[in-house]
């Protein structure tokens, strides 16, 4: 019962980070929105953004998982936070970190969908999975 409130309190703070987010993406702040990404992806997701940035997508979910420790809500959170700092890097025209960011979100949304539930499934994870196809066939 404690970690379903915790879980539940972290989703509730995580949202509110995301309306800050949606926010500054409204705004048009692109600096400001990978600045906040950069100081808070830890917080929520066990690992800093800049450092699964750098990992290769090759063995991009075991190395999250196994080496890092995430579980999949810790995947979910980071595969949101990679997708937004992505479309921030695209704004700023810096499109191979751009990619490089949608190509790991691609990857981990697809996994979580291939091992969730169909009661897990998530409309904000479809709708993003099909922007990033279309993002990524852009190239």
């Amino acid at each position: 019962m404690f970690r379903k409130d915790y879980i539940m309190r972290q989703y509730e703070e995580f949202g509110k980070f995301l309306g800050i987010v949606l926010g500054l993406k409204k705004e048009e702040k692109w600096l400001d929105l990978t600045a906040l990404i950069n100081t808070s992806a830890l917080k929520y997701t066990k690992i800093e953004i800049e450092d699964a940035e750098k990992l290769k997508n090759a063995g991009l979910i075991e190395t999250l998982t196994q080496k890092h420790g995430l579980e999949e809500s810790n995947l979910k959170i980071l595969a949101d936070l990679l997708y937004e700092k992505g479309i921030g890097y695209s704004k700023l025209f810096k499109e191979k970190e751009a990619n490089n960011n949608f190509e790991k979100a691609q990857i981990i949304y697809q996994d979580i969908k291939n091992s969730s539930l169909e009661v897990d499934f998530s409309l904000d994870m479809h709708f993003k999975l099909t922007a990033l196809k279309q993002l990524l066939n852009h190239e």
